[in-house]
């Protein structure tokens, strides 16, 4: 079997992710997934391996993808995971917002256990998929979530420009390496994000879903950036293959949002 490479993608059940599973699927490599609800393609047996995980328990996160990193070997990663933040504050059996930990937290400890696992002296192309509100973010780094002053939009954006700090971060952290980070913003494109809303949101948003960009048009842009040599790494990439800029509102302790993070993530590494 002529095997291109061998690729992660995370919420390959729906939307982009299942776009970019068949895609690669197309394209002849080994795909791994994983998402919440089952998915079958018996038609790629033996190049498609779905694992069922829910980012809501890291416990569970950490131990299955501890077992992937030992069975697998990856030369691309893509983060696609995500929801929308839920219409009312919400917190997971892990005491964090709901957003924070699927978009953020989770991957982050993904990460984690894969870099621990990965070679040193191999190749690796890891990409967040992040989203245009990362550019409006107003983050307060407060990553246990606040009742009192939570709004979903907020929780939304700050989520996914944590995703693209975090690309940054490890850019950095790596850049002795061979191992390269990137965000990538989609664009507007139709898909079920709307599953966790509510009232007039969700049925704008189910009305609007019929007529934006095909999520593949976005999957085909991923993919052609995430293979190309010239990648710039630690960079944001839109849909049309521009480097976006990131710009952080005030003033940031990095330093001390970063150990906490990572103080975080080791409670749950196995």
């Amino acid at each position: 079997m002529d095997v291109k490479g061998r690729v992660l993608i995370t919420g390959g059940t729906s939307g982009l992710g299942l776009e970019l599973v068949k895609l690669f699927l197309r394209k002849g490599f080994i795909v791994v997934t994983t998402g919440r609800r089952m998915l079958e393609l018996p038609e790629h047996e033996g190049r498609f391996i779905f694992y069922h995980v829910d980012f809501a328990d890291l416990s569970a996160t950490s131990e299955l993808f501890g077992k992937i990193s030992k069975t697998h070997e990856f030369d691309y990663i893509i983060y696609n995971a995500g929801i929308l933040s839920p219409p009312d504050f919400t917190t997971t059996k892990d005491g964090f917002e709901y957003t924070f930990q699927i978009n953020f937290l989770a991957h982050f400890l993904v990460n984690e256990i894969i870099i621990r696992h990965h070679a040193p002296d191999k190749p690796l192309r890891v990409v967040a998929v992040t989203s245009m509100a990362y550019r409006v973010a107003e983050p307060d780094f407060n990553y246990f979530g606040d009742a009192g002053n939570y709004r979903a939009w907020k929780a939304y954006s700050g989520s996914k420009l944590y995703l693209v700090l975090m690309c940054r971060y490890f850019a950095g952290k790596l850049s002795g390496t061979p191992v390269r980070f990137y965000s990538y913003d989609p664009g507007i494109f139709g898909s079920e994000l709307y599953r966790t809303q509510k009232g007039i949101f969700r049925r704008i948003y189910q009305l609007g879903v019929k007529i934006l960009r095909h999520p593949a048009v976005s999957a085909e842009v991923l993919a052609e950036i995430l293979t190309d040599p010239d990648l710039t790494n630690g960079a944001v990439y839109d849909v049309r293959k521009r480097i976006r800029k990131v710009s952080l509102p005030g003033t940031v302790n990095s330093e001390a949002f970063w150990t906490a993070i990572h103080a975080l993530a080791r409670k749950y590494l196995k």
